[in-house]
């Protein structure tokens, strides 16, 4: 089964935008968490040891941020690009091998796993304020090496992706 780019030119739908930023929304969510957890232990700055049940209680407030992110992404995109012709040239050069060949995008991975860790502190902080009853105390320091450690959970999955997509380019 060889994987095609498309050949015309289609936005994805929103139910493309909602799943796939859910799906890496999470996963950065857990390597979030462990990745904060580590930086505060490094560092001894800090406090940042939540039980299960607040991660939970964070994850839910967390899951509607990820949806604001996702259609606030999915406009500025269509915006930008609106018949997604930059998107399909993309891909197309890719299934070319003109670009990319195991990372999917490189800078878009760092950049991601950056984000999210620096977004998963933001939520916790205000759940902690407001809705949650816990005790964190994260410092910039914290953020900064937890959002770097992130990095590599990053470029694991992107690697990890370029590596079946390869895989099924070739079968």
């Amino acid at each position: 089964m060889t994987l095609q780019a498309r050949k015309t030119a289609s936005p994805p739908s929103i139910w493309t935008w909602l799943s796939i930023t859910s799906l890496w929304g999470t996963i950065f969510f857990a390597t979030s968490v462990l990745t904060l957890s580590v930086a505060a232990s490094w560092l001894e700055q800090g406090f940042f040891n939540p039980a299960w049940s607040e991660i939970y209680s964070v994850y839910a407030i967390y899951f509607f941020v990820l949806l604001f992110f996702a259609v606030s992404a999915m406009l500025v995109k269509n915006k930008m690009d609106p018949r997604g012709e930059k998107q399909t040239m993309r891909q197309q050069e890719v299934a070319a091998g003109k670009r990319e060949m195991v990372f999917v995008s490189l800078a878009g991975s760092i950049a991601t796993s950056f984000f999210f860790t620096v977004m998963t502190a933001l939520v916790f902080f205000a759940a902690s304020i407001s809705l949650v009853d816990m005790t964190i105390d994260f410092t910039l320091p914290v953020v900064l090496v937890a959002s770097v450690l992130n990095i590599a959970a990053g470029l694991s999955a992107s690697l990890l992706v370029g590596l079946v997509l390869f895989v099924l380019k070739k079968v």
